[in-house]
């Protein structure tokens, strides 16, 4: 009270303990002219304020801070998948922040959405963030919230953070490879300090979210080169789950591709009822470099190129190696080149042997084939579909 009247300016959010209650206290000086008249005390229990930003969090969550999947909508047969799956139940039974690795488009989302579901936090919020969705200008405060006037455009009343609506539930960060290594320090403190600061505001919060990060980069390479700091890769690589590339578990893409056909049949008002042997052996043959989003591409694809309720080897090839803008394989053309029309025809001519002798030798088995021409198996397949070479 005293050193309000002295100071003749508020002092809010004063922590005091009154009778073993902890209660916030603001003192408002009444200034009449340059002399103090009075002051206006405004006291809160702290236990009340606890419960308010709870209830506040619950509404949030309610505006979907919820985790959709869970590990049965993981579509899979191998046993490669099986281990990883079990690995991520044995996961969720603690609440240490786990790094999730592995290529784009293999489900490191769904998979953390798994975890959380099984996890004892899976009644509270699970708030994903894509890390290379944000503004570096806009990361903090999407992060962390600001408090009411912080600066220029703010809205009124301040806003809270993603971390914040997090709060007893799970903070998923996707990406995490892209955020600014300035921002990464903002970052590691928070973790360590388990509180958060708006900005603009003279207050921490304290919070208690789990953190899942995921990443399709190394991120000890990234720390090598200066782009990621390695004291916050060890607060995030507690627990690393990997998550296999669908190259790595084949038996499950005739299985993923099926469940594909299936939901777009429905979308579409289709009813491919399957593919033939030929075209299976296609697709399971498919490198597949964009993992289960690109299968699942293809059968969206496929359902909309499909005249008949099966899908063939000609249709699923089509729908696989679709025409693109031909990449030459010989660099830019010198000057020589480029005013000696018959020596590139000639050379394009030589190609298209080179192809053929190599189907020769392998009997017509394509894979086997662009080894041998030291290319990739789609672009052996375009480059028959342009010289019309039919094996």
């Amino acid at each position: 009270f005293q050193k309000g009247m002295n100071r003749k300016k508020p002092i809010l959010n004063e922590l005091l303990e009154v009778e073993e209650n902890k209660i916030t206290f603001d003192f408002v000086p009444v200034l009449v002219g340059d002399s103090v008249a009075g002051i206006v005390i405004t006291c809160q229990s702290v236990t009340k304020i606890q419960q308010i930003e709870t209830q506040i969090r619950k509404k949030l969550s309610e505006k979907g801070l919820v985790a959709k999947y869970h590990f049965s909508d993981i579509i899979h047969r191998s046993e490669i998948m099986e281990e990883t799956i079990f690995l991520a139940q044995r996961y969720a039974a603690v609440s240490s922040n786990i790094l999730i690795v592995g290529e784009t488009g293999t489900g490191k989302e769904l998979m953390a959405q798994g975890i959380h579901n099984v996890s004892e936090r899976k009644n509270k919020p699970f708030v994903a963030v894509n890390c290379a969705a944000l503004p570096e200008n806009l990361l903090e405060s999407e992060l962390f919230g600001y408090a009411d006037g912080a600066f220029t455009g703010s809205r009124r009343g301040g806003k809270i953070g993603l971390v914040e609506q997090a709060h007893q539930g799970t903070l998923f960060l996707d990406e995490i490879s892209e955020l600014p290594i300035n921002f990464q320090g903002k970052l590691l403190r928070v973790l360590q300090e388990k509180q958060v600061r708006r900005i603009g505001d003279d207050r921490v919060i304290d919070v208690d979210v789990r953190i899942i990060a995921a990443t399709n980069r190394n991120l000890k390479q990234q720390v090598k080169e200066g782009k990621f700091r390695q004291d916050l890769l060890y607060r995030l690589d507690i627990l690393k789950l990997y998550i296999p590339a669908l190259r790595e578990r084949r038996e499950d893409i005739t299985l993923i591709f099926q469940n594909s056909i299936k939901k777009y049949n429905k979308r579409f008002g289709r009813d491919i009822s399957g593919c033939t042997k030929e075209a299976e052996e296609a697709l399971c043959n498919y490198p597949f470099e964009g993992n289960i989003r690109e299968l699942s591409n293809i059968a969206e694809r496929l359902c909309v190129m499909a005249r008949d309720n099966i899908i063939d080897e000609r249709l699923m090839r089509a729908a696989l190696y679709p025409d693109d803008v031909e990449v030459p394989i010989y660099g830019t053309p010198d000057i020589q080149d480029r005013e000696d029309r018959g020596a590139g025809e000639s050379r394009l001519e030589s190609e298209r042997e080179r192809i053929v002798d190599a189907l020769r030798k392998t009997e017509g088995k394509k894979t086997e084939a662009a080894k041998l021409l030291q290319m990739d198996r789609s672009t052996l397949w375009r480059k028959m579909k342009h010289y019309q070479i039919h094996w």
